[in-house]
């Protein structure tokens, strides 16, 4: 089975709705996760500092730099999704918790997170280990962080 790019929703116990959330001088594309520092009024890109605690969210669409809103899925506890990695991906990692390489790949370098910006846990390899895809969840959701 063939994913896009970025992050794309596996299963969801509950579910999902899109939501429009307010962003502000970013370029999204579909996939990207978003999240939204604390004391803050627009959603931004995660990046590879980007803490297990804030709220995300992956975008379902594209938006331009001018664009003052994005289609998005807010990330819950009981989602399963499936995320593009920089490496290739590897059983052993399984159970690791990883830091984000940019907004849509997760970097499954190996060793686990065990800081802040461990955001994302792997729980399986998905496909073939060079299509770069592991199956996860999002940490530091609804009081479970890693810090």
């Amino acid at each position: 089975m063939s994913y896009p790019a970025g992050f794309s929703l596996q299963r969801d116990n509950a579910e999902a709705e899109m939501i429009v959330l307010p962003i502000s001088s970013i370029t999204v594309v579909l996939g990207d996760v978003l999240e939204l520092v604390d004391g803050t009024s627009t959603w931004a890109l995660a990046t590879s500092s980007s803490n297990a605690r804030t709220l995300k969210a992956v975008a379902q669409e594209a938006a331009t730099s001018s664009a003052t809103e994005v289609k998005a899925i807010l990330v819950t506890p009981s989602q399963l999704w499936v995320a593009e990695t920089a490496n290739a991906s590897n059983s052993a990692h399984v159970g690791d918790r990883m830091a984000l390489s940019d907004a849509n790949t997760v970097n499954n370098s190996g060793s686990d997170t065990t800081g802040a910006t461990g955001v994302f846990q792997m729980l399986a390899v998905v496909g073939a280990t060079a299509d770069n895809r592991i199956l996860g969840r999002f940490c530091g959701l609804y009081g479970n962080a890693t810090v």
